[in-house]
Parts: structure tokens; C-alpha cells; sequence
């Protein structure tokens, strides 16, 4: 699971995370920072991949590039505090998007000129395929399906298999939406028990004759 951090030489928080065996930060913006505090998450608390991914999906929560000062992890790093990279992976159904080199770092959806293809490369790829790409969009500005589709189809563009694990986080939060109507929707049929307005004075008797 996440946990949120506060930076300890500016202002401002991150979360930090385990993905693919490596520790990642996702930057935060203010409002997403309000929105986990409202949803009861403190400082140093972990919470939840699906909030997490919420974050990403409204572009609230996004990685950083490579040799910017965007991390402070001194409150990990003191003697016989670690942390636990695997303890907060996310599972194999939580859509975390990332370049096939498994970096999450500068994340763009890019055009490759060659298989007239978009794909999702991090920072350090795209600077040594720049020959083979064209346009290049920051992936924490497309943050719904609309959005997406649109850069696809005006460019006319296939998605790879980035792409489509894309889709499957922004696809995130309807699907949750949907869930949570179908459970209001059972919670509504569910029979209520009934309170009864008065009660059989014999039946009453025989109970306190018991005690």
C-alpha cells in the first residue's frame, strides 16, 4: 500500500510506493492531498492502491522526472527504519501504468513514426528514441477516455499494450461507480426486519420467568 509523505525541506506532500521492485514517488497535487486528508489519511498513514489510482486518474498524483529535487525520504531512511518494497506493491489487478522498461518516471504518451503507434514511454526512453518519436504528451494531463481516444483517432494512432493498460485506469473510477450503484442497488432490495409496535404480554412473561 501507498503512504503519504510530507516533504521535509519545502512544502508539500508524495506518495510513496513499491512498483516492479523499485521504490516510486508520485508527486501530489494540493487538492489530492485534501482529498486523501478528507478520506481520513494522515501523515506517514498508508492507504489504499484504489485512492492512489483515483489520484492518478484525476491527475492529482503523477511522477516526476529523473534528477529533480521532488523527493525528500529522510523520515525512510533513518537507522532501522526501511522500507518495505514489497509490502507496498500493488497487486496484479491494480492498473498502474508504466514504460515497458518498467520506469514510471516523466511518463508521456508518444507517437512512434514507424508503427504510426502510441505508446507510454518514461523520460530516459524518449530522450534515447527521440529519432523514432513525434508528438509527446505528459500521460497525467489525459485523465479520462474521451481524452484519450481523441489523440488517438486525430493522430490515428493504435494503442499498444501500454495504452491499453492506460484505459484500464481510467476506465478506474466508472467502473468503481458502477460497483458501488449495484451495491446500493441489492442494499435496497435487502428486506428490513421489522420492530414490532407492540409486544404479546404472555409471550413477555415466560421470557423474564426465564431469569
Amino acid at each position: 500500500m501507498p503512504v503519504l509523505h510530507a516533504y521535509r525541506s519545502k512544502e508539500g506532500h508524495y506518495a510513496l510506493a513499491g512498483v516492479k521492485g523499485k521504490r516510486v514517488t508520485y508527486r501530489l497535487s494540493v487538492e489530492g492531498v485534501q482529498r486523501l486528508n478528507e478520506s481520513g489519511i494522515a501523515d506517514d498513514a498508508n492507504f489504499p492502491w484504489a485512492l492512489l489510482l483515483e489520484l492518478m486518474r484525476s491527475g492529482d498524483a503523477y511522477t516526476g522526472s529523473s534528477g529533480r529535487s521532488d523527493e525528500d525520504l529522510s523520515g525512510w531512511t533513518q537507522p532501522g527504519f526501511v522500507f518495505d518494497i514489497p509490502h507496498h506493491e500493488p497487486t496484479l489487478t491494480d492498473p498502474v501504468p508504466y514504460c515497458f522498461c518498467g520506469s514510471l518516471e516523466g511518463l508521456h504518451l508518444v507517437e512512434l513514426i514507424k508503427d504510426k503507434a502510441a505508446s507510454i514511454l518514461c523520460e530516459g526512453c524518449r530522450m534515447k528514441r527521440l529519432s523514432e518519436t513525434n508528438a509527446s504528451v505528459p500521460l497525467y494531463l489525459i485523465n479520462t477516455t474521451v481524452a484519450l481516444d481523441r489523440v488517438l483517432e486525430r493522430n490515428q494512432l493504435a494503442a499498444d499494450h501500454s495504452i491499453e493498460a492506460f484505459r484500464d485506469l481510467l476506465n478506474f473510477k466508472l467502473a468503481a461507480k458502477w460497483e458501488a450503484r449495484a451495491k446500493a442497488r441489492k442494499d435496497a432490495k435487502r428486506p428490513v426486519a421489522q420492530i414490532p409496535l407492540f409486544v404479546d404480554p404472555e409471550k413477555e412473561r415466560s421470557q423474564h420467568q426465564l431469569f
